[in-house]
């Protein structure tokens, strides 16, 4: 969904730049050069939301982010329900929702800088946001195993090494959700639809669907183990009878403990249980080119 610019006003936006996001990592000064006419500074993680406060409250037309999808969610939970867009400026380590929406570069976000704004779905979490995907058991840490291998192995067999790391060093979880108890290695929360590569977050169907895609591999199945690494190996892990799979707008999950580590976009925090989980239809407003 798009709605226009906004106005014949030109913008004048506050981009603040993670000076830790990765190998991909644009400078401030680099920046500036990019975007004249707009404020450009670094800002480190931890000053980050009170900086961005400060910048809406001097009424900013928008605020960008350089960093990757950890930094991108820090300041998307910042923008939700209001009227301020976000451009995303990707320069991290992983940059999958600025890909989501066509931004591929920094020349693709100058563009966006002065394109149009669209409405996109957000999740939520106990009152913290996520703009790609949250989870909890061994699923986040496959995903960054596979990309480190990736750099010196095929993806199909990153993918093999990875899931077989993480599943022979993980520990099951016993969690409740929605009121149905599982014994599992990984519960899987996307914003959004993804399609069958649960282990691939380059294919997202939409931004705008208005549902979450939850996902539950179970780990209480004889040979459950060597099954899934089975499934990842011939590519068909989202088919797996081991996958529960079902699109909702809100779902719970409780655990047999007080508090549990979530990934929320890559970063991982400790949050009470039980886990509340909604989608925010159109929450959040994104400038594309």
């Amino acid at each position: 969904m798009t709605e226009p610019a906004g106005g014949e006003q030109p913008r004048r936006g506050a981009i603040f730049v993670n000076p830790g996001s990765g190998p991909n990592a644009t400078s401030a000064e680099e920046l500036r050069s990019l975007f004249p006419g707009h404020q450009v500074e670094e800002c480190p993680p931890d000053q980050l939301v009170e900086t961005i406060k400060k910048a809406m409250a001097a009424g900013c037309s928008f605020v960008g982010a350089a960093g990757g999808d950890g930094t991108i969610r820090t300041v998307a939970e910042q923008l939700v329900g209001t009227e301020v867009p976000l451009l995303v400026i990707p320069a991290g380590t992983r940059n999958h929702f600025a890909k989501d929406v066509g931004i591929e570069d920094v020349d693709a976000a100058q563009k966006a800088a002065t394109g149009r704004v669209i409405l996109v779905d957000v999740g939520r979490v106990n009152g913290k946001c996520f703009v790609n995907n949250s989870s909890i058991g061994v699923y986040p840490k496959i995903v960054i195993r596979r990309e480190l291998h990736q750099r010196r192995l095929r993806k199909g067999v990153a993918n093999v090494v990875a899931a077989y790391e993480q599943l022979r060093d993980g520990g099951r979880v016993n969690v409740e959700v929605d009121g149905v108890t599982h014994c599992a290695w990984m519960v899987f929360v996307g914003n959004g639809t993804y399609g069958e590569g649960l282990l691939d977050l380059a294919d997202r169907q939409s931004l705008d669907d208005g549902v979450l895609d939850v996902r539950v591999v179970r780990a209480d199945r004889p040979l459950s183990r060597l099954r899934i690494v089975g499934a990842v190996v011939l590519g068909r892990l989202a088919r797996s009878p081991l996958v529960l799979r079902w699109q909702t707008v809100a779902t719970e999950c409780d655990l047999d403990r007080s508090g549990v580590e979530v990934a929320l976009d890559g970063e991982v925090e400790s949050l009470g249980t039980p886990l509340r989980f909604e989608c925010l239809p159109r929450a959040l407003r994104v400038l594309v080119p």
